[in-house]
């Protein structure tokens, strides 16, 4: 696989040499393989009107880049067409090295990136294509023995990327690769275990995307709102959740490099918002306090929104921090919090939030008290759960919409997610069929009814319930 060293480096989007400030356009190196890295289309909540940047992908580029060894490319299929992904392959398959892929479950992800490689395949110059992301973490067996797929990484990309492109430049043993699996229909080769901390995020490579794509106007932040993701992994046990792969490990930003960042964004982009997608923004209460402060003192006057946990509130209640009065004072105008039920036996029993009802409607009620937008979701159609169960969420949504702000209320249904928890057991066990390929996971859609005991009429019930000031596109 050495022969790729001699190969020259076509064009691509200017990237950051190793040391440079995020986004510094420094451009492509002569005589470097080329490292594709492809985010599919997700056809995400019945073409929903806005995409996020593809922090995954992002994740891995970092490294590679840093590295020195390759130039890295990168394709995001919710920004451009299949003509497109055609032409960028024309432009830069001969230099490849390798195409990464980021997929998860359910979006209809799944079937787009395999549209994608097979486009990719039939061109004779095709590298390896190794598969990664939500959906391989947890069905890295499946996903790998299918023709398609070359090689699958598990666990964290940033910490085995690198290393599985050393081992394709002949640099590295295959065994010696992070979370690698190879499976060809006659052997399986896998690499070491790959821990599920991730380490200091950050510091994205800002140039290999067109930034101003992704700015939009969010009626819950500000007009000119980017998302963001800080951190990885949570330290929470609910019982459904994806996060639950990581093992309750955790990992952040700094506050001071993510202020820094943040601030890069602005004068550079002209954003006035932050929408993070982290799934809890606020788990270490002391760097989310800096980040608030921070955003005061100086003076950078930013909407922001961010999720948080219901026990992150008390929590700081306990320690005696502000936490609240701090979040409101810096510009934070929405918080997201998962109820996920309005019953307390669900919540201890089922989903294992650590919460009760009456927990729940507190800090509700504090989070409106400090005119802060609460926006909260919910999951009806847990395996085992009875009618008047259910009823105690909806009796739940109609207290908190008392409250001023009115809030965003979302109801999902509940979908079985592989190797999650104890409820995916649960809900094999009570009739669900799990698709048993990659493009049976492909149809795999989470917002309908996926489950035997799930009615339409529970699904219109949820639709019901769903008040969002943002809404689908029409």
């Amino acid at each position: 696989m050495t022969t790729f060293l001699g190969l020259p480096a076509l064009s691509s989007p200017s990237q950051p040499a190793a040391g440079a400030r995020p986004g510094a356009a420094t451009g492509p190196v002569a005589g470097r393989p080329t490292v594709i890295l492809a985010y599919p289309k997700i056809d995400h909540e019945k073409d929903y009107v806005y995409h996020w940047m593809p922090f995954s992908l992002l994740t891995l580029a970092k490294p590679l880049i840093e590295s020195g060894l390759v130039n890295v490319v990168l394709f995001d299929g919710n920004q451009r067409d299949k003509q497109a992904w055609e032409a960028f392959l024309d432009e830069h398959l001969d230099a490849a090295v390798c195409i990464g892929v980021s997929i998860m479950t359910g979006g209809g992800q799944i079937g787009h990136a395999l549209d994608m490689v097979h486009a990719a395949k039939k061109r004779v110059s095709c590298p390896p294509v190794v598969f990664g992301g939500p959906h391989v973490n947890v069905l890295s067996e499946q996903t790998a023995v299918h023709p398609l797929v070359d090689a699958v990484l598990t666990g964290p990309g940033q910490n085995s990327i690198l290393q599985y492109v050393q081992s394709l430049l002949g640099r590295l043993p295959r065994r010696l690769v992070p979370g690698l699996r190879i499976d060809d229909g006659e052997q399986v080769l896998t690499g070491k275990p790959n821990p599920p901390r991730t380490g200091i995020l950050g510091a994205y490579p800002w140039s290999l995307l067109n930034v101003a794509d992704y700015i939009r106007d969010d009626p819950t932040v500000a007009p000119r709102t980017l998302n963001y993701v800080s951190s990885q992994g949570c330290v929470y046990k609910c019982d459904f959740c994806y996060e639950k792969i990581y093992k309750r490990k955790y990992s952040a930003m700094l506050a001071g490099d993510l202020l820094d960042d943040i601030a890069d964004l602005k004068q550079r982009f002209g954003i006035n918002g932050v929408k993070f997608y982290d799934a809890d923004f606020f788990v270490n209460l002391q760097r989310a306090m800096g980040f608030c402060d921070g955003l005061v003192e100086r003076g950078l006057d930013l909407r922001w929104a961010a999720s948080i946990n219901p026990n992150d509130i008390l929590k700081a209640r306990k320690k005696g921090l502000p936490l609240l009065e701090r979040i409101a004072e810096s510009g934070c105008s929405r918080l997201l919090m998962g109820v996920e039920s309005g019953n307390d036996r669900v919540l201890d029993e089922v989903v294992k939030k650590e919460i009760t009802r009456e927990k729940i409607l507190d800090v509700a009620a504090d989070i409106a008290a400090h005119k802060i937008l609460g926006s909260y979701t919910f999951i009806v159609g847990f395996p085992g759960e009875t009618d008047a169960e259910v009823e105690d969420t909806y009796t739940l949504i109609e207290e908190l919409r008392q409250l001023d702000p009115v809030p965003e209320t979302r109801v999902h249904l509940f979908a079985p997610y592989p190797g999650v928890g104890e409820l995916w057991d649960k809900a094999v066990a009570m009739g669900f069929e799990p698709p048993d390929s990659l493009e049976g996971w492909s149809r795999f859609d989470y917002y309908t009814s996926l489950t035997p005991w799930t009615s339409e009429e529970t699904a219109a019930r949820a639709r019901e319930a769903t008040r969002m000031r943002l809404a689908p596109a029409r």
